[in-house]
């Protein structure tokens, strides 16, 4: 795994959430004002996710590698 900010998380990557791994199904663009850009992160089970597209999450994206 490695962390990366959620703006290069792409669908299919695995994103861990408090110790539980979640597929990602899909990644939509949801903007909070003027200057703050933030994605929605929809999975392949449990709750869609709202976070800033800056974060960073814990990404697992099989045989490629992250940078």
């Amino acid at each position: 795994m490695a962390r990366v900010s959620a703006a290069s998380v792409r669908r299919g990557d695995v994103v861990s959430l408090r110790g539980d791994l979640r597929e990602v199904k899909a990644v939509r663009s949801d903007q909070r004002g003027a200057s703050k850009s933030a994605l929605t992160l929809v999975f392949k089970s449990g709750r869609p996710l709202r976070v800033n597209a800056a974060d960073e999450l814990a990404v697992w994206r099989g045989d490629r590698e992250l940078r």
